[in-house]
């Protein structure tokens, strides 16, 4: 339960950049491509931290990677809504994305830890859910702040709930089985170093962090400027376009979920005809999207962006998954963080670059563009290897 709720209220400000984006964009007179900025800089250090947050929560435990990662967002995300200078609030915005690239590591090492692999594929769909909640909070939420009291309010009340929460993790919260981390600590650190080089080695875990990325570029890209193309694109208010951002919010959520379930169930614990399905489905999103017209009906876009949703942004617990069953138990999160810092090159990248296309070249292009990525994410899967469990 701690882990979905702080997931999720983290994630009100990770994801909060795309409903901020046109709010920000009038109050800073920024463009596309600085819009796309402040995500991708945000996603930079994101994925810089998660490897070394994922060796700190194998040596040191999760209750420390916990409060790190509350924390480290929390605070900066304070401090940057006080800050008005493009610049400098870029650099902030980087700084809270240290502590949230931290989550990875941190939930799969705790859920890894409780339960076993027939029941783990909706666990953590659970726990990604609350990524994706958190976004669709956003939806609502900062839009709704920012036309009222604007963006810097939106952003000091989330940094604001985020330190609650840290006070709460810091008094209430303890590491499950204590005795055998203490008791397997100094062997942790005896072998940091050849486990680390397993995990480079291991080719099904890097083939997984290439898919992983390129289905970061569709993330990022989504929730960054979904609710702007609704808006300039498509004509629809902002009320509306933040409305649709949040269905794909939800839509991701229930994705998330989704998908462990069909791969518990459906396919008793395959992962890699699930990454198929979701590969496929968001080149046929991107594509759509690309030739989307304005008079084309509201009610006909709805239940399109639910399938934007859930394959865009509904992947990603899948993917975590697949990477902690790619390593071994005791090396659950240094796997994470790897394939987290690879994967999120994606988040960092994607709202950059797609920001740039549409600035030059309109939003088709862009959304043709990151269809072609989609499917080459497609044909890599055909080359990933994951383990099967017993029944």
């Amino acid at each position: 339960l701690l882990f979905v709720v702080s997931q999720l209220i983290l994630s009100v400000g990770g994801f909060g950049w795309g409903p901020l984006a046109p709010f920000l964009k009038k109050v800073m007179s920024l463009n596309s491509t600085q819009i796309g900025l402040i995500s991708s800089g945000f996603y930079l250090t994101a994925s810089l931290s998660a490897l070394p947050g994922g060796i700190v929560v194998d040596r040191y435990g999760v209750r420390t990677g916990v409060l790190f990662w509350i924390g480290i967002t929390g605070i900066f995300l304070v401090v940057l809504s006080f800050i008005q200078n493009y610049a400098f609030f870029l650099i902030f915005v980087a700084l809270s994305g240290i502590g949230y690239g931290m989550g990875n590591p941190v939930a799969s090492k705790g859920l890894f830890m409780w339960f076993d692999p027939q029941t783990r594929g909706a666990v953590f769909g659970i726990r990604q859910a609350a990524v994706t909640a958190g976004g669709a909070v956003a939806g609502v939420l900062l839009v709704f702040i920012s036309e009222r009291m604007g963006p810097y309010i939106a952003i000091r009340t989330v940094g604001v709930i985020i330190m609650i929460m840290f006070i709460i993790c810091f008094f209430f919260y303890h590491d499950p089985l204590t005795r055998r981390d203490m008791h397997g600590k100094q062997e942790r650190g005896k072998k940091g170093k050849t486990k680390f080089k397993s995990l480079v080695n291991n080719k099904p875990l890097l083939i997984l962090s290439i898919i992983f990325a390129l289905l970061g570029l569709s993330q990022g890209i989504v929730t960054t400027f979904l609710l702007l193309y609704a808006n300039e694109k498509l004509g629809y208010s902002l009320i509306a376009s933040g409305s649709f951002l949040t269905i794909a919010m939800i839509s991701g959520a229930a994705g998330r979920i989704l998908w462990g379930v069909i791969s518990d169930r459906i396919f008793y614990g395959a992962r890699k005809p699930v990454m198929h399905i979701i590969a496929a489905l968001a080149t046929l999103c991107s594509i759509g999207l690309a030739l989307w017209e304005a008079y084309w009906p509201q009610w006909l876009f709805m239940p399109f962006v639910v399938v934007v949703g859930m394959s865009c942004i509904g992947f990603n617990s899948i993917a975590v998954l697949t990477a902690a069953e790619l390593s071994e138990k005791d090396n659950t999160a240094t796997a994470v963080g790897l394939v987290s810092t690879i994967a999120w090159g994606g988040l960092f990248i994607g709202p950059l670059f797609f920001g740039s296309l549409t600035d030059h070249f309109g939003y088709f292009y862009s959304w043709m563009t990151l269809a072609v990525f989609s499917l080459i994410c497609f044909s890599l899967c055909f080359f990933l290897s994951v383990p099967a469990y017993e029944t």
